[in-house]
């Protein structure tokens, strides 16, 4: 009997692990858009200090629907070449800060904005430490802790909107990482050293990243559990919080981390500058009206993608930008720079 009971069990037990290997197969033929979401993540380690930081010396491609590009991480953790910590002479040096937009999901490295720009200005070098899913918190401790060995003259902050949030939060997409909190002495560090995920949160991270099914299904119990009925992926930020919308996160943690990043950055010799992917208009008040008085040069760039349709500069299935979106970023970057007398 036992016997028995074992062989039906191991029946069913195939009979299931054969129905979801059919449903996951038909996933990826027909819903491109269940794709995982963040593969990129496959690069990453735990950071005790940040939560997740590139893992060096990896390598690997990025498949998507819509892409496929080689990812390489140096032994210095960045997506970019090795750059000796002594600066070369007659060569001005910058350090690109952001997230997945400034370390450039989807694209192949040459066509990065900051690629781009190196290309054109030889007599500088710039440091790409993008990393995806970084709030302006964890850009302020990687600068703080490694940042400032590069020796940077300039240090480019890239924004992206959904930073607010981020910076409010002690776990992002599933990861711890650390947070700060307003005190009556100014920023308070917590959740630092970030604990590390244990088995079953590495095995949901497994699946995340893996499977086109398991997206989904998490995708729709996200929703129903916020009360939303499931949509379609869209590469928009539409939904994002607006004026008046009670779930707009507090931008007052965001303003003090912009003062101390700028205070960080003028300690260390060098000038803060910082851009905006696209994003609500009250953000960019709020960065403009934090930035001013900080005498912090401030660039949105909303008017240089204004106007094109989003098909030209973004992935079909995924809102980060494509080639062109990375060419257009960069010569916005460009012209404003050129403003600042940074490029001549």
């Amino acid at each position: 009997m036992l016997r028995a009971l074992a062989s039906r069990l191991a029946l069913a037990a195939a009979a299931i692990a054969a129905t979801l290997g059919l449903a996951e197969a038909g996933a990826r033929l027909l819903a491109p858009g269940w794709a995982p979401q963040h593969a990129e993540r496959n690069f990453w380690r735990h950071d005790a200090l940040l939560g997740w930081a590139h893992r060096p010396g990896q390598s690997g491609t990025l498949d998507h629907p819509d892409f496929s590009v080689r990812v390489e991480i140096s032994a210095q953790g960045l997506r970019d070449r090795e750059y000796p910590l002594e600066r070369a002479p007659g060569r001005r040096r910058m350090l690109v800060l952001g997230d997945s937009f400034a370390w450039g999901f989807g694209v192949e490295r040459d066509r990065v904005f900051d690629a781009l720009l190196e290309a054109r200005h030889p007599d500088w070098e710039i440091v790409n430490a993008a990393v995806s899913g970084y709030g302006t918190d964890q850009q302020l401790l990687y600068f703080e802790r490694r940042g400032l060995r590069f020796q940077p003259d300039v240090v480019v902050l890239f924004f992206h909107p959904n930073d607010v949030e981020d910076n409010g939060e002690a776990r992002r997409y599933g990861y711890p990482k650390p947070r700060f909190a307003l005190g009556p002495g100014g920023l308070e560090l917590e959740n630092v050293p970030v604990p590390r995920p244990g088995l079953r949160w590495r095995l949901r991270r497994f699946l995340l990243q893996s499977s086109y099914l398991y997206n989904r299904l998490e995708r729709a119990r996200e929703l129903l559990e916020a009360g939303e009925a499931p949509q379609p992926r869209r590469a928009t930020l539409a939904g994002f919080p607006g004026p008046g919308d009670a779930r707009r996160p507090d931008f007052a943690t965001t303003a003090a981390l912009l003062a101390a990043l700028r205070e960080q950055a003028a300690q260390g010799g060098a000038r803060l500058v910082v851009v905006s992917a696209p994003g609500p208009a009250w953000i960019r008040d709020a960065l403009a009206r934090t930035l001013g008085p900080l005498d912090v040069p401030y660039r949105p760039l909303d008017e240089a993608f204004r106007g094109r349709p989003a098909g030209e500069y973004k992935f079909a299935n995924d809102p980060h930008w494509n080639a062109a979106g990375q060419r257009i970023a960069a010569e916005a970057v460009e012209a404003f720079l050129v403003e600042l007398g940074l490029f001549p």
